[in-house]
């Protein structure tokens, strides 16, 4: 008998349960409002992430209200990380969490389109974390390609779109762009000889690749 995937989510969820106070403040908050995070899981391993790679920069694209960048301070505190958030109202919620963390020294949220903003970024980055537009994932990724620093991290957060990507069967109709969108992004990682990829399939499914 085959079990969902969603269902092996909620159990992987309700295993997490050694959790920041302050984090599952933030859970509870976008709860409430109907704020999209990323997932419990997915915030465990960006901590565990981060952990690993001790990158001294983070850049992350789609702040929301901190939560997955909180996740990464945790595991790496010393990280000086640079998130970007076109919302203006989450931007200003996301700085209120920083600072409820003490974190500000180590945390910048820049308010703005991640088109605008990344040119203007300088030096390079050690770990990179897209988790906005999902249609733009391409551009990002050509964005910051050349910002990324020799074994870069890369993470992307909801690659699998809710099973659309696997076949037209599984399509929505006025998804359809995106979708292939995000077929056409998984291949170029996965094509490109510069990196190595891999695909996870928790929560909406997470791609992980490193620059070689």
């Amino acid at each position: 008998m085959d079990i969902s995937q969603e269902i092996l989510n909620q159990f992987i969820r309700s295993k997490l349960t050694n959790i920041d106070r302050r984090l599952l403040e933030i859970e509870e908050y976008a709860k409430n409002n109907n704020i999209p995070i990323v997932s419990r899981e997915v915030s465990r391993l960006l901590t565990i992430l981060s952990m690993l790679r001790k990158p001294k920069r983070i850049l992350e694209i789609g702040t929301a209200i901190g939560y997955s960048t909180l996740s990464m301070h945790i595991g790496c505190p010393e990280a000086k990380i640079i998130s970007i958030e076109m919302d203006f109202d989450m931007v200003m919620e996301a700085k209120k969490n920083v600072k409820e963390f003490g974190a500000q020294g180590k945390i910048t949220i820049i308010g703005g389109e991640a088109e605008e903003v990344l040119p203007a970024l300088d030096g390079e980055f050690d770990m990179i974390f897209f988790d906005a537009a999902k249609a733009q994932y391409i551009d990002y990724f050509n964005l910051t390609r050349d910002k990324m620093s020799k074994e870069c991290l890369l993470v992307c957060d909801n690659v699998l779109f809710k099973g659309m990507v696997v076949g037209r069967r599984y399509l929505v109709r006025r998804m359809i762009t995106i979708a292939k969108r995000m077929n056409k992004f998984i291949k170029m990682i996965e094509d490109d000889p510069e990196f190595v990829m891999t695909l996870l399939p928790i929560s909406d499914g997470v791609l992980i690749a490193i620059k070689k």
